[in-house]
């Protein structure tokens, strides 16, 4: 009897050790670093090619590259270097290798043909096991991205038949039971259900449809639900997996997640099981919202309702992009901080990001000053801060690779811990770790721009610990005026990281009046200390202004100062006084300057006045005054042009296949207005759409705008599009715009393979679809000029890969999402017009 007790306790204590996982760490203490595997390292050169023909293997972005788990294991020393804590990888699971009928493969991960095998390129389960393991050794754990919407395109349908894909490598079905029962000219496979089937949907919806050609999982049949439970918590138990991002969740149905979640053997069951008593599940509900509208934050409380502990936060990421690549006005961010605080039980959980692999790099179209700020504010936030692979080494194409023979590498490996952005992300980690403020703390917005570019002053605070955070995203100086820190006079501020900032303390006299350098980055400490604050002789006041007033004409602008020796008058927080005038430092003396409001753009404007005083360190501020300017519109040209034109240069050109493509690139007309130094170009189209929902209301079309300034001598090539400017024109600018970002960039260090100098801001658009009308509103200002007679623009149009980031590829037969009726190297250019401004 002891013998059997013995063995029986032996074997509860066994069981015990192959049962016990890695625990799950405090999430919100966490960084995750982001790693596609095909790009990230390759450490095992045998596996780059697994077909006799090499057709999906190669250095192009369609294709396997090489990266794989060996190579994770061979770096993951680089990325604790960095100061990451999580590493989270693309599907490591068994994938359709290629796919002829698109010309596309599935080195993503995202096009499985078995849930539950590791993809022959990557390595093996026993490899993956030892990444894991060698991560945890490293204090670090590891999140698997999961799809349960789709596999990979096996199925297609037809002219109302069923056909396998016979252009699939290496199988036309899925190797794994139930999904390999996809064949519905097989009265026992169509019976299951597995798939929806394209000719039994009656009403289609985004739950029962494809995704771009993929196949759909019937996700309320139980066959597959429970089929998807034992695939993704077979990784939890095997492989000791600590967290899953979880893939296209606005595709499947709230009942399957609730279900998969919290049923009967799902994920948190079967996580506790191993003592993963927080098993991070954070889902992609890729909602891009308007500026100040929660309607996205709405459905990320949803899911978090029926499950989920964490979602990728994508409302704000839009408006990260919004404000601090394109120049959009602050005050975005500042709504969309306040949405966090209220909409959101706890926003520490929610996952914070810059970009990722289904978009444009942020560094696309942007610079490293931006590209700090945006990182600086994630890192001092509530929230996982998540870094794309890549962002370190300041890349630009979307899915490059690491590595030296890899995608757009530039033939060289890229793990160097001595760049200047490697070394700046590290010490923004080490400071949030050090810390806990920025990790629990409560965010208050003190100050927003709502014009533009400019000032972002926010306050991080705890029950013990206060920081101040102060920006400016505009590329020139300005000013933030009447901000209140919510702190005591005389309270010193100690700077902890600065970037074009003067590394100074600050004490703060109330209210603060400051002028910040362009792109300036300062994270202050709220220290104890008290200094003394000096009073100042000098004083000014507008006295004829009322906020929000509106001047549809010219008018003087009046006020009095005492102890000024001159006044300057500031419109839109700029550095550069709109006029100055001195004045001889009498009490209440009186002053007025002319307002001249064609010399602005139309709409609102912020206007202050400031005083010196014998001195220039001796300064007063007005009170700040919001007001409208009503600018008459003079039209500049109507240009029109041929419908039906919209087939390349030479008349060859066919539309991507895809059935969504409907003469969305065909221009008709363009009519040029200049309302004060704002240039509005109307651009009607034969076709407006938005079926991918853009947020900026146009797809299947891209526009580049070039403009050509007679002064100036420009570039000739245009970039990515294998062209150059026509009736040898150059171009100094150019607008390119997506119905997912808008960019402006001028010809400095610009070529055929690389945008110019991006400007900020950037332009905005507005659309009428019922007209199909796309408008673009452009300050003069950012063309350098309030001017445009004697000017040239050139505008084409073409279309984009957004989650390839790049312009779409062109042949002779074109496919379901390339253009057709010329060679790669032929010119993007779809549609054209030249316009000559008188």
């Amino acid at each position: 009897m002891k013998r059997y007790l013995g063995l029986v306790t032996l074997f509860l204590f066994l069981a015990s050790f192959v049962f016990s996982g890695t625990p799950s760490p405090n999430w919100e203490d966490q960084i995750i670093y982001f790693v596609m595997i095909d790009r990230f390292a390759n450490g095992d050169t045998s596996n780059d090619v697994l077909t006799d023909s090499g057709i999906e293997s190669g250095m192009v972005n369609s294709k396997y590259n090489g990266g794989d788990i060996q190579g994770l294991i061979d770096q993951l020393d680089y990325i604790k270097e960095l100061g990451a804590t999580a590493i989270w990888v693309t599907p490591p699971v068994a994938n359709q290798w290629w796919d002829g009928s698109v010309n596309y493969g599935g080195y993503h991960g995202y096009w499985a043909r078995h849930f539950k095998k590791i993809d022959e390129h990557f390595g093996d389960l026993e490899l993956y096991k030892k990444f894991v393991e060698e991560a945890h050794k490293r204090g670090m754990y590891v999140i698997q991205d999961i799809v349960s919407n789709h596999t990979g395109n096996f199925l297609i349908y037809k002219n109302g038949q069923y056909f396998l894909n016979n252009q699939s490598v290496p199988t036309n079905k899925p190797d794994q039971y139930p999904f390999n029962m996809n064949d519905y000219n097989d009265p026992e496979q169509r019976k299951l259900n597995v798939y929806h089937w394209p000719s039994e949907i009656k009403n289609p919806n985004q739950y029962n449809t494809e995704f771009s050609q993929l196949d759909d999982l019937n996700t309320e049949n139980p066959l597959v639900i429970e089929a998807l439970k034992d695939s993704y918590t077979f990784w939890i138990e095997e492989a000791d997996i600590d967290g899953f991002r979880i893939d296209t969740v606005i595709y499947v149905p709230n009942e399957f997640w609730e279900e998969f979640l919290n049923g009967e053997n799902g994920i948190y069951e079967i996580a506790q099981k191993v003592e993963k008593n927080d098993f991070l599940t954070y889902g992609e509900a890729w909602i891009t919202p308007q500026p100040f509208t929660n309607v996205a934050e709405k459905s990320l409380n949803e899911y978090m309702e029926i499950g989920f502990n964490s979602m990728l936060d994508f409302p704000l990421q839009t408006d990260i992009k919004r404000v601090f690549k394109e120049g959009k006005p602050t005050s975005y961010l500042e709504y969309r901080l306040n949405q966090r605080e209220t909409m959101y039980k706890d926003p520490s959980r929610m996952i914070t990001f810059i970009d990722n692999h289904d978009m444009d790099r942020f560094l696309k179209g942007s610079d490293i000053n931006s590209l700090k700020q945006a990182l600086t504010f994630i890192f001092t936030i509530p929230g996982i801060p998540t870094l794309y692979y890549g962002t370190e080494q300041n890349f630009v194409e979307t899915r490059a690779a690491m590595f030296e023979h890899g995608f757009a590498s530039g033939g060289v490996d890229h793990f160097d811990t001595t760049t200047p952005t490697f070394q700046y992300i590290k010490e923004l980690i080490e400071l949030r770790k050090n810390i806990p403020t920025f990790r629990y703390g409560k965010v208050k917005v003190l100050f927003a721009d709502e014009l533009g570019p400019g000032p972002f002053i926010y306050k991080v605070k705890d029950e013990s610990k206060s920081y101040i955070i102060l920006m400016n995203t505009s590329s020139n100086k300005k000013h933030a005026t009447d901000v209140d820190l919510g702190i005591d006079e005389g309270t010193v501020l100690k700077p902890i990281l600065v970037n074009n900032m003067i590394n100074k303390e600050i004490v703060y006299s109330s209210p603060l009046n400051i002028l910040l350098n362009a792109k300036a980055i300062g994270i202050f400490e709220v220290t104890n200390e008290i200094n003394p604050v000096k009073e100042e002789e000098v004083s000014v006041e507008i006295t004829n202004l009322e906020e929000d007033q509106t001047f549809s004409d010219n008018f003087v602008l009046k006020g009095t100062a005492s102890n000024a020796k001159s006044i300057q008058v500031i419109v839109d927080r700029e550095e550069k006084e709109y006029a100055k005038i001195n004045l001889t430092q009498k009490q209440s003396e009186p002053w007025e300057i002319p307002i001249n409001i064609s010399d602005f753009t139309p709409g609102q404007h912020n206007i202050f006045v400031k005083a010196y005083g014998r001195t220039p360190l001796i300064v007063d501020y007005s009170e700040s005054y919001n007001i409208n300017f009503e600018i008459p519109m003079v039209t500049l040209k109507i240009v029109e042009d041929l419908l039906g034109d919209d087939k390349g240069p030479n008349g060859t050109y066919s539309y991507p296949k895809d059935s969504t493509f409907n003469k969305q690139m065909d221009i008709k007309e363009v009519e040029l207005i200049q309302i004060g130094t704002m240039l509005r170009m109307v651009v009607t189209m034969e076709n407006v759409t938005d079926i991918w929902n853009p947020p900026n209301g146009f797809d299947h079309v891209t526009f580049q705008i070039y403009f050509d300034d007679p002064d100036k001598k420009g570039a000739v090539e245009l970039p990515f599009q294998n062209a150059t400017m026509p009736n040898n024109l150059n171009w100094d600018y150019e607008v390119y715009a997506t119905g997912w970002g808008i960019s402006l960039f001028s010809s400095e260090n610009s070529s055929a393979n690389k945008y110019g100098d991006p400007i900020t801001p950037a332009p905005t658009t507005q659309v009428n679809k019922q007209e199909n009308k796309i408008t673009f509103m452009i300050p003069l200002s950012t063309l350098d000029t309030s001017d445009l007679s004697g000017w040239t623009i050139y505008i084409t149009t073409y279309d984009y890969d957004g989650i390839e980031g790049v312009l779409r590829p062109l042949s002779p037969n074109g496919g379901p999402w390339s253009f057709g009726g010329g060679n790669p190297t032929d010119p993007k250019i779809m549609d054209d017009i030249l316009i000559k401004i008188d």
